[in-house]
């Protein structure tokens, strides 16, 4: 995946973090139509920079 595709899912997968707070891995996949795996380390990485973060024992996730 180049740089721009991966900054362009980075920004869509963010905003679907805020537009719906306390969602799921699998709800942020369906509805951007994107890999399981691509938006696991998508989410990853938004956490990693504070952008978002998880709640650990409902597996939901929130913008900070």
């Amino acid at each position: 995946m180049s740089v721009s595709m991966s900054e362009n899912l980075t920004r869509r997968v963010l905003a679907f973090v805020i537009e719906h707070p306390g969602t799921k891995l699998v709800a942020v996949e369906e509805a951007l139509g994107v890999s399981r795996i691509e938006v696991g380390r998508t989410l990853r990485a938004l956490m990693d920079q504070g952008k978002i973060r998880r709640d650990e024992d409902r597996r939901q996730y929130f913008p900070i």
